[in-house]
């Protein structure tokens, strides 16, 4: 994870960043660790954010996993947004999401 004080969430990306928090409380996709909570949105939300992210300049990453193949957006020092493109056999797809870590 990247450095706290390297985290990008104000400006025109706070909107994003709080609308995913938003629909991970109100969804209850919400966990709580042991020194960090752990923010899940999907849906509209996810695809927003993950379209902001690349007209912002953030990298593509592809990667292949055991469920399906994925390209993610970094948040800065926050987390990431996917869009996972194939399922775990190859499937063509397209489904949305992101995950939100903030210390406690």
């Amino acid at each position: 994870m990247i450095p706290e004080n390297d985290a990008d969430v104000t400006g025109p990306a706070l909107t994003y960043y709080a609308d995913c928090v938003n629909e991970a409380k109100d969804h209850f996709r919400v966990e709580h660790l042991d020194r960090h909570v752990l923010y899940r949105c999907h849906n509209d939300e996810a695809l927003a954010y993950f379209n902001f992210l690349g007209r912002s300049g953030q990298r593509d990453e592809k990667e292949t996993q055991p469920t399906g193949v994925f390209i993610f957006r970094v948040i800065r020092g926050k987390g990431r947004c996917w869009n996972m493109i194939a399922d775990e056999v190859g499937r063509p797809m397209s489904t949305y999401g992101c995950f939100i870590i903030e210390d406690i």
